[in-house]
């Protein structure tokens, strides 16, 4: 099986290695983390990390695989600095037959929208063309609701993706709106300049925030997918690796 998924999200990272300061993790072994099989004998994937420390307000990018034949997993994060306003990014590719995928790519804002109308106004209004131009498209299952509406209120409404099956077809579709969306946040990555008065308590907001996005209640299957695949030690690690900052 040709795994579209992966050589979409490897070609996000790619983009942002071009763009911005990172420089991986390695270990003895390669990627940072390997992952194997619960049963302790089957190569599961791995978890690829960046630190971005020379970067004012990105902390760390992250590519995380999981291969469980026919399932192939694509998880892609950029998170901004704690103490910053600088939003976070994600796209995900979950493949899971030669022609079959789902996908989603978002922003996960930092600040509230009533307090900081500006913000918003800054960071995700130039979101609104290339999201119009995919939900608009009668070809493109994504102009239906998000299927998990609890995981959406952590991310954005400008959200580009599906919770039923599609193809391949759909994810080249609407390729130049989710690389618009990577754009504008490395753009952002440069240019973002709203000052942060209390550091410590944007620092708790944003635990907080990823604590409750990537908590299991919001999508236990997933999650229990997740364990079954590497078990729950290596799926907590996992976790924790999404919500440490380096920094």
């Amino acid at each position: 099986m040709e795994f579209f998924g992966f050589d979409f999200i490897d070609d996000l990272a790619s983009r942002c290695r071009d763009s911005l300061p990172v420089e991986e993790i390695l270990t003895s072994a390669g990627p940072y983390c390997p992952l194997t099989g619960a049963d302790g004998s089957t190569s599961a994937g791995c978890i690829r990390l960046w630190s971005a420390s020379a970067s004012p307000l990105v902390d760390r990018m992250i590519h995380i695989r999981l291969q469980a034949d026919p399932v192939d997993t694509q998880l892609f994060f950029l998170f901004g600095r704690s103490p910053t306003a600088m939003p976070h990014f994600h796209a995900q590719v979950v493949q899971f037959a030669p022609d079959a995928c789902v996908y989603n790519a978002d922003f996960l804002a930092r600040l509230d929208p009533v307090e900081h109308p500006d913000y918003f106004a800054r960071v995700f209004e130039p979101l609104s063309k290339p999201y119009w131009r995919a939900i608009n498209d009668p070809q493109n299952k994504c102009a239906m609701a998000p299927a998990n509406p609890a995981i959406a209120a952590y991310l954005t409404p400008w959200s580009i993706g599906v919770g039923q099956p599609t193809n391949r077809a759909e994810l080249d579709r609407v390729a130049p709106q989710i690389h618009a969306f990577l754009d504008h946040y490395l753009d952002l990555a440069r240019s973002l300049d709203y000052p942060i008065d209390d550091a410590h308590a944007q620092n708790a907001r944003d635990r907080a925030h990823l604590d409750n996005f990537f908590a299991d209640r919001l999508d236990r299957r997933a999650w229990n997918g997740v364990y079954g695949l590497i078990g729950e030690d290596a799926g907590r690690h996992l976790k924790d690796v999404l919500k440490t900052s380096l920094s």
